[in-house]
């Protein structure tokens, strides 16, 4: 499916320029969604097939209406959910692998435990859902809002990740080989790069991540494994590595004010240290 312009997704971002407005708490923008589609009662929505064929009967420019349902370990494999709101619906272990999501809103959701699988995420808001050990691994969440979700121990391995990950907590997550990289190619735009403020990656696992561009301000990454990891011009200012792994770590041009060292292993190892700004204000073991 085409990603909708870049017009409109400039809009649920916040512009270059605005860090001090990001601190305070102010919320990324998010697009129209449209009006909702009148929906059957709730008791005739429990089954593939009835979900299924309610998605086919909405109308075009209407968003399907599957807020709050119990939809628990369904299988909407390969499913076509663009725009539908589930907002508050308990998703607990079921299967969205390779379904398109594209836009839908997840907004206190809980889907501990569910797949998403090479599922087309895009544009999709998952603002505080309980996405706990949920499987994105080779998903696409580009322009998604995952402001304070709960992914601990979620499984986001080989994931395209450009989204608003503020006070998000992935403590004990997957991030092996995930792309988490700003696109150097979109910058007339303003900056469109993931932003991990205040959020928790204690124990997280970014082993060879492209993180590049990323802001991680404000965030713990105490423990982690970032062996490998691309973190040039990425924004760390008062970020935590305490006793995280930065083996092979490039930071070249990246901002280190306040990040903390202290007890973290390959510091020796770590490149483009030399180039990095505020590297005087950083701390580091003796």
């Amino acid at each position: 499916m085409r990603r909708a312009p870049w017009s409109m997704l400039a809009l649920m971002w916040l512009p270059a320029g605005l860090g001090a407005q990001e601190m305070s708490g102010m919320p990324a923008m998010e697009t129209p969604r449209g009006t909702a589609a009148e929906r059957p009662p709730a008791e005739s929505l429990r089954t593939v097939d009835q979900v299924k064929g309610y998605l086919t009967r909405v109308r075009e420019g209407q968003i399907p209406d599957l807020s709050r349902l119990d939809l628990s370990g369904l299988d909407f494999r390969g499913v076509d959910f663009r725009k539908a709101d589930l907002s508050g619906a308990t998703l607990t272990g079921t299967h969205f692998d390779q379904a398109n999501l594209f836009s839908c809103d997840f907004t206190d959701a809980t889907a501990t435990g569910a797949t998403f699988t090479g599922a087309n995420l895009d544009v999709a808001t998952l603002r505080r859902a309980n996405l706990r050990q949920a499987n994105f691994r080779k998903a696409s969440l580009f322009a998604a809002i995952i402001e304070a979700a709960d992914l601990r121990e979620a499984d986001l391995r080989e994931t395209r990740i450009i989204g608003y990950l503020r006070k998000a907590n992935l403590a004990g997550a997957r991030l092996t080989d995930a792309n988490i990289g700003a696109d150097p190619g979109n910058q007339s735009m303003g900056v469109m790069r993931a932003q991990f403020l205040n959020a928790d990656l204690a124990g997280a696992d970014l082993a060879r991540a492209n993180l590049y561009k990323a802001d991680f301000s404000y965030a713990s990454l105490v423990g982690a494994n970032l062996t490998g990891a691309d973190l040039r011009n990425a924004d760390l200012v008062q970020t935590d590595f305490t006793r995280a792994d930065v083996t092979g770590v490039d930071l070249e041009n990246a901002d280190i004010e306040g990040a903390i060292f202290t007890g973290a292993r390959g510091v020796a190892t770590l490149k483009g240290l030399a180039q990095t700004r505020n590297r005087d204000l950083a701390r580091f073991d003796p």
